[in-house]
């Protein structure tokens, strides 16, 4: 997915540098086109690997957490200047269903979220720190994994 992004950007950017025409919409539209189907053409000769497809539903899943990272991360600061801070910090096996970029969509998710950070990640799961161990709702991470868009499991 970055690499598509920084693709598409270094292309916009060479399309302008060469043309030398940014004097209206139209030039800018043109170059945004001519970039679009350079990384439309590397993506089918296999310069763009599936993650560049899954990155709508990846950035959905950032912005629509983004509500809830600010809360936490407000109520830790307010926490943390009030002083009575009451924690259970442990260490926390989160076991996934998901396989390559999706573990990874997860992880990052997992590790914005205040107060956890993915500590180490194996075959079967992620060794997550938490720093109140009563705040981990297993509900609440199946959901956050199916929009890291890990699939169900099959019967």
């Amino acid at each position: 997915m970055l690499h598509a992004a920084a693709m598409l950007c270094g292309f916009i950017a060479l399309w302008l540098l060469t043309t030398q025409r940014l004097t209206s919409v139209q030039d800018a539209v043109v170059a945004v086109i001519a970039a679009l189907i350079c990384v439309v053409l590397a993506t089918r000769l296999g310069g763009v690997s599936g993650a560049f497809a899954r990155s709508p539903r990846a950035l959905y899943g950032v912005v629509s957490r983004l509500g809830s990272v600010l809360a936490g991360a407000t109520a830790t600061i307010r926490s943390a200047l009030a002083a009575d801070v009451t924690l259970k910090p442990a260490l926390v096996r989160i076991r996934t269903r998901g396989r390559g970029d999706e573990r990874a969509a997860f992880a990052d998710l997992l590790s914005a979220a205040p107060g956890m950070a993915v500590v180490e990640t194996d075959a079967e799961g992620f060794l997550v720190h938490v720093l109140n161990e009563d705040d981990v709702d297993a509900a609440d991470l199946g959901r956050l994994e199916r929009v890291a868009g890990a699939q169900e499991p099959r019967s």
